[in-house]
């Protein structure tokens, strides 16, 4: 699918301009299985803890050369 492009001023925007940007988020939102769940207290902590934490991350390209 083709990623639409937001026109500037929402107000100057036709409805032909609006439509592809309108489809593709709800195309997104019926799409994505965990839409309007909630993640668990553990979960949110494990994200805060992953997010502040000093430790080294590896990009998914190192990853994939060493295992691949």
């Amino acid at each position: 699918m083709e990623t639409a492009t937001m026109p500037k001023k929402i107000s100057s925007a036709s409805l032909h301009e609006l439509k592809p940007f309108i489809v593709q988020t709800i195309s997104e939102v019926l799409n994505d299985p965990d839409f309007g769940l909630e993640l668990s207290d553990r979960a949110q902590a494990r994200l805060r803890q992953s997010r502040e934490s000093s430790d080294k991350t590896i990009s998914f390209n190192d990853v994939k050369r060493k295992y691949h």
